[in-house]
């Protein structure tokens, strides 16, 4: 069964130097190491989420590894391929709005962690406002 997660990464992840949205996060580009959680599974599906300046939801990811631990304040991380971005991304006062997505702790905890899962529900939800 396919798991699926948020990923929540600041904006030196999504960034390149010059404040432009980075080309590791092109579809299609080489899997990259990103920030997950401790139990997600090659083949799950992740959304990312864009901290601070962004603070939208805007890409959809697929994991290619196993998580292994890197001590450090990202302490688990495996690798992923962007299988899109979400055009548009969904806003963090759309997800708030929403009266299922409100629901789900990763949210009412406003993201303070790497990684944390989406129930099913939440998850049905977001790909209903993500097409």
């Amino acid at each position: 069964m396919t798991g699926h997660w948020v990923w929540v990464v600041g904006p030196d992840c999504y960034l390149d130097d010059d404040g432009r949205e980075h080309p590791k996060l092109a579809p299609g580009a080489p899997a990259m190491r990103w920030a997950c959680h401790r139990d997600t599974r090659p083949g799950d599906l992740a959304v990312l989420y864009r901290s601070q300046r962004a603070k939208d939801l805007a890409y959809l990811l697929r994991a290619t590894s196993e998580p292994s631990y890197e001590p450090g304040p990202r302490p688990w991380n495996c690798a992923a391929e962007v299988i899109r971005r979400l055009d548009p991304p969904i806003p963090l006062a759309d997800l708030r709005a929403d009266p299922v997505v409100a629901t789900w702790p990763a949210l009412r905890a406003s993201f303070v962690r790497t990684g944390a899962p989406v129930p099913g529900d939440v998850w049905d939800r977001l790909r209903e406002m993500a097409a």
